[in-house]
């Protein structure tokens, strides 16, 4: 839902509603600004997974703003894409949010995706 309604808490959101970010609203990877974009389509994390995740897939997602947003992924056949794809945010995510927090268990965006896979049944 936050992803969708660009309420999603990136550093330049947080600035813009007028919260004190320390040192800068860059990406700490890319030093771009840290939008919604950036983080799940820009970032050198984010090109990485994506190119991946669709070379194993063997399926080219739309991956665009209104593709994130919209999760405009077809299931032609049986395998469930749209899955995969919103696991993939939701990893990207909780990589970011790991390193942002400074967690000692931060892990790449690969790690967090196998374990959310694993407990799809």
């Amino acid at each position: 839902f936050k992803l969708h309604s660009n309420t999603l808490p990136v550093k330049a959101w947080l600035r813009e509603k007028g919260l004190e970010i320390p040192w800068s609203v860059d990406c700490p990877l890319c030093k771009e600004p840290e939008t919604i974009e950036h983080v799940f389509i820009f970032c050198w994390d984010a090109l990485f997974f994506w190119d991946v995740l669709q070379r194993t897939l063997k399926k080219q997602f739309s991956i665009s703003p209104l593709g994130i947003r919209f999760l405009d992924v077809g299931n032609d056949d049986e395998v469930p894409h749209d899955m995969f794809f919103l696991l993939g945010l939701f990893s990207i995510w909780q990589s970011r949010m790991a390193v942002r927090h400074a967690d000692a268990t931060a892990k790449e965006v690969r790690f967090y995706f196998f374990n959310l896979v694993k407990r799809v049944e």
